[in-house]
């Protein structure tokens, strides 16, 4: 959660703004009548209110000739109003340097396990614990992931409350996602913070959701991978391989909900370099495929184009079947626009087939055809190509012929 942000205090609120535009009309009533305004003192001398009571009484006399007055009688008809004093002015106009006195129920939307893209809603009460009626100047989400409805210049009476909706977009890599709602009350300098929080996982999770072998970091370790339903499965593969399951015999014992991984980067990645993610193969028909993020120097990815994310799967395809898939690119600029796409790859092409923009962020549409024979898991590296550009991309997946269930282990 961010730290409280907080408003100048001398920022104006709506009733500093009310405050003024009531005394510029005071003002422009003053100078149209005839005597004018004293605003140095707002109650009429005796004196005044003697003459103003004498002339109503009597028509035809003469007015009262009075000495020098710093004060003058007003109108017959115009109701005398008694100003604040000065502190009570201030007080009313300063805007309270601090939280509102508002309470959030919950103080955390957790959204619990979302997959990756789909999106998850909830509902926070912001409710009123203060002795005077709040109203709501405005929400703010803190990410592009948050989408919230508009409850700007709504009021919550004293012990009542409000609904704020809230949805948050998973984001497409598996782990944990935070994320913030600033929430601003008219007359209070500080902000009121509504934390988000999700899980993004496949039914299959993996913990820790990445393999940590950048420079000086342990080139080993062990990872848990296990079903979020706690139903048993078996793990058919990891990169191609057998995998290292620590405790357990594939060909003797049953299947189990949870697994021990061992990883070790020197054997794993004989060559010293990796793919973006490490591929676990299970024989889940809903999760035939897990990934797990690679952070090595290899694996990194080295941006020229602003892109949205990196991950891109076409997950389980029967084979000589095609994939079309979305790359997102942010920002560019109207004097850059894809040309095309190449694939690097021998064993499928990569095509573009359109780019159109739609704000600030450009779709570009792409269709992913493995060659002839075309079997297993394979990561499919392809450039994108602007007009002075070029970005490396790759999209992954797993062929498998026609019929296949459960575990395929190419």
């Amino acid at each position: 959660m961010l730290d409280p942000v907080r408003f100048s205090p001398t920022a104006l609120s709506k009733t500093q703004i009310t405050k003024g535009l009531l005394s510029a009309l005071a003002a422009a009533v003053c100078a149209l009548t005839s005597t004018g305004c004293d605003q140095s003192n707002t109650a009429p001398s005796q004196a005044a209110q003697t003459a103003v009571s004498n002339t109503a009484t009597s028509p035809s006399a003469p007015a009262q000739t009075q000495g020098p007055s710093t004060t003058t009688a007003q109108p017959a008809g115009v109701a005398q109003a008694s100003a604040p004093s000065q502190d009570t002015a201030a007080a009313e106009s300063e805007p309270v340097d601090g939280p509102p006195p508002l309470r959030l129920e919950p103080a955390v939307l957790d959204f619990g396990i979302i997959a990756p893209g789909k999106q998850a809603e909830g509902v926070c009460k912001l409710i009123n614990t203060g002795t005077k009626e709040l109203e709501v100047l405005t929400v703010q989400p803190g990410c592009k992931c948050t989408a919230i409805n508009d409850i700007a210049g709504q009021k919550i009476p004293v012990g009542g409350s409000i609904d704020l909706k809230a949805a948050m977009t998973a984001q497409s890599a598996p782990g944990t996602k935070r994320a913030d709602i600033k929430i601003l009350i008219d007359g209070y300098t500080e902000v009121v913070t509504l934390g988000l929080v999700n899980e993004v996982s496949l039914p299959i999770r993996v913990s820790p959701a990445y393999l940590n072998a950048v420079k000086d970091q342990p080139q080993s370790g062990r990872i848990v991978v296990e079903s979020i339903d706690k139903q048993p499965f078996r793990i058919c593969s990891i990169g191609g391989k057998k995998p290292n399951l620590v405790g357990f015999d594939m060909e003797k014992d049953e299947p189990r909900s949870q697994y021990l991984v061992d990883w070790d980067f020197a054997r794993d990645f004989p060559e010293g370099v990796a793919p973006r993610y490490w591929i676990i193969e299970t024989d889940r028909a809903d999760c035939p495929l897990v990934d797990v993020f690679v952070r090595h120097e290899s694996s990194l990815p080295r941006p020229s184009l602003k892109l949205t994310d990196y991950r891109h799967t076409f997950g389980r395809l029967e084979e000589g079947t095609s994939h079309e898939f979305t790359v997102d690119i942010s920002d560019l600029p109207e004097s850059e626009r894809v040309i095309t796409a190449a694939s690097s790859s021998s064993v499928a092409r990569v095509e573009l087939l359109s780019s159109e923009r739609e704000g600030s962020i450009t779709h570009v549409k792409l269709k992913v055809t493995p060659q002839a024979g075309t079997l297993g898991v394979h990561f499919i590296p392809f450039n994108l190509y602007t007009n002075s550009k070029q970005q490396n991309v790759a999209v992954w997946g797993q062929w498998v012929p026609k019929g296949t269930v459960g575990c395929f282990g190419r």
